[in-house]
């Protein structure tokens, strides 16, 4: 039987849920959620539902149709209570990243889920680039030693300010939570300490924090340094980790192996992957009918948004950040 989907939020990234239902036998899609009438008028074209399927709100969807799902791509600051309203009704959760804007929101999601005993898991969809999924595996498997230490640098401009235009740490809650937990993936390890620096240059359209300086510790002595912004004035990127046996680094020929000894550097192929938003509806579909929970699962899921806030809070406080201890105290 399909796992049968309210989508709240259908505009915008709200909209490739939509479609690939549509492709799929094990996902049906059962009502459309949006307060704006355009949203829901083209969402209602696509799916094929009918006007009677649609709301514009969670809390007459949830009344209204019989539903297994809920899948929350909304603005971000909605999301603690949009998912809290989805598990106390008894419903599992696919939330759009960031999880929520608060780790002890996404800590309180979780255990009520969990008493509910429903599935959350977040849309984290960057780790699961070809590239990304390359490195995991050959870090994994040891292929070239053990990671020692490694840099991941994006300079980038956006004028539009999105949902985080009013934030403090405007780039480390709309895109440094792909970055990081990207950079937890490619180390195949959890942060031990953190440290950073926000900060917003003089022509940021942002509020605050339009860049950060960051330096992660992973659990087995591996350390990051982290420079990203989306107020740079000239685009570009660095991602390179330095492990026993050569560096690994993505260049404009695709990743490469720098060795030791070699001249030459060494073209790797990526992996064949399946398209990321395939990897989190089927690892969502596990989840709920078997109770496998995937990398992305609302569990695994914590230590992402504890780095994003935990970076914000150690460049508030001028200080480096107990990862573990930063993570219990918000109840993680």
């Amino acid at each position: 039987m399909p796992i049968r989907l309210i989508h709240l939020g259908v505009g915008g990234r709200g909209r490739w849920p939509v479609r690939r239902v549509l492709e799929r036998t094990d996902f049906e899609s059962v009502a459309l959620v949006d307060v704006n009438e355009d949203n829901l008028r083209s969402a209602r074209e696509e799916s094929g539902l009918p006007e009677g399927a649609c709301y514009r709100s969670l809390c007459k969807a949830i009344e209204s149709v019989e539903a297994d799902a809920v899948v929350v791509i909304t603005p971000p600051q909605l999301h603690a209570d949009q998912c809290l309203q989805a598990v106390r009704a008894g419903k599992h959760v696919l939330v759009e990243k960031p999880f929520t804007k608060n780790l002890a929101e996404a800590c309180r999601v979780v255990r009520e889920a969990d008493a509910m005993g429903v599935r959350v898991a977040v849309c984290q969809n960057a780790r699961y680039a070809g590239s990304h999924v390359t490195i995991n595996r050959l870090v994994r498997e040891g292929v070239y030693g053990r990671p020692v230490f490694g840099l991941m640098t994006k300079y980038g401009w956006r004028p539009r300010v999105h949902h985080s235009g009013e934030d403090e740490h405007a780039y480390l809650w709309e895109r440094g939570i792909h970055d990081l937990d990207t950079l937890r993936f490619l180390f195949n390890a959890d942060p031990v300490r953190i440290w950073g620096h926000s900060f917003n240059p003089p022509w940021s359209p942002y509020k605050g924090g339009a860049g950060v300086h960051a330096w992660i510790e992973f659990e087995g002595g591996a350390t990051c340094g982290y420079l990203c912004t989306f107020a740079a004035h000239k685009g570009g990127s660095t991602l390179r980790l330095e492990l026993e046996g050569g560096a690994l680094e993505m260049t404009d020929s695709g990743l490469v192996l720098h060795a030791r000894g070699k001249d030459e550097d060494e073209v790797i192929v990526p992996d064949q992957t399946p398209p990321p938003e395939d990897v989190l509806l089927d690892g969502f579909q596990r989840y709920v009918t078997e109770g496998i929970e995937p990398d992305f699962g609302g569990h695994r899921n914590l230590p992402t948004v504890g780095m994003v806030e935990g970076i914000g809070a150690a460049s508030d406080e001028a200080r480096v950040i107990d990862f573990h201890a930063y993570m219990a105290k918000a109840g993680g």
